[in-house]
């Protein structure tokens, strides 16, 4: 059997699981960006597109509109890179 854990410990364990799961929500911000931008760019590839990638993607027209509205860089975001 493990050891009780002390006061320390647990704090520890806490801050630990704190930045865990500070890292997983950046990295999930990252991916949905990074996501919806290439949808952003891919919806324009032909007349008609967009709903293809609805379909494809089992939502609505108007959600890929929300969204890549949502994540669409921004005049200062695309001069920093």
């Amino acid at each position: 059997m493990s050891p009780r854990p002390d006061d320390q410990a647990r704090t520890e364990l806490r801050d630990l699981v704190a930045k865990a799961a500070q890292r997983r929500d950046a990295e999930r911000e990252r991916i949905e960006t990074e996501f919806w931008q290439e949808i952003d760019h891919l919806q324009n590839r032909y007349h008609g597109a967009q709903q293809d990638i609805a379909d494809e993607l089992g939502i609505k027209r108007n959600q890929i509109l929300r969204q890549t509205k949502r994540y669409r860089p921004t005049a200062q975001d695309t001069a920093t890179d």
